[in-house]
């Protein structure tokens, strides 16, 4: 049995990773801790964070904004109006392949794979939402 796919949507996002450096840096640690609350999930994403030295932090959390970002545009007006960006997380499967995922997304037999590149303070990231079929 093979698992095979149909695209469902298409999303890319591109930021300056600069763009969270001034926030994380120049910003209170009340603020900063918000700003971690509102983007990073509490169970996967913010133990990892608070573990990273504070040059990773930027680039974590600005890859975390890139592919969520990313996400939502492949998502529909519905799940869009539904969408916070907390319920999201980043993992690799067991062969080290990204995808992002929620807990809380009803989505049956969809997957979103995620790929994201660093390059000094750029960080791309593109989402494929697809719906998966067993044959």
């Amino acid at each position: 049995m093979r698992k095979v796919g149909i695209t469902l949507g298409i999303g890319i996002d591109i930021i300056n990773s600069l763009r969270f450096s001034k926030l994380l840096t120049t910003k209170s640690s009340t603020f900063t801790s918000r700003l971690c609350d509102r983007i990073l999930n509490p169970i996967h994403e913010i133990p990892k964070f608070k573990t990273l030295t504070s040059e990773r932090q930027v680039q974590y959390i600005t890859g975390s904004w890139a592919a969520k970002e990313a996400l939502f545009k492949t998502l529909g007006p519905e799940d869009q109006k539904q969408f916070n960006f907390n319920q999201w997380y980043r993992y690799h499967d067991s062969y080290g392949k990204p995808f992002i995922w929620s807990d809380s997304y009803d989505g049956k037999d969809e997957e979103f794979h995620l790929s994201i590149s660093h390059d000094e303070s750029l960080i791309v990231a593109t989402v494929l939402r697809q719906k998966t079929y067993k044959i």
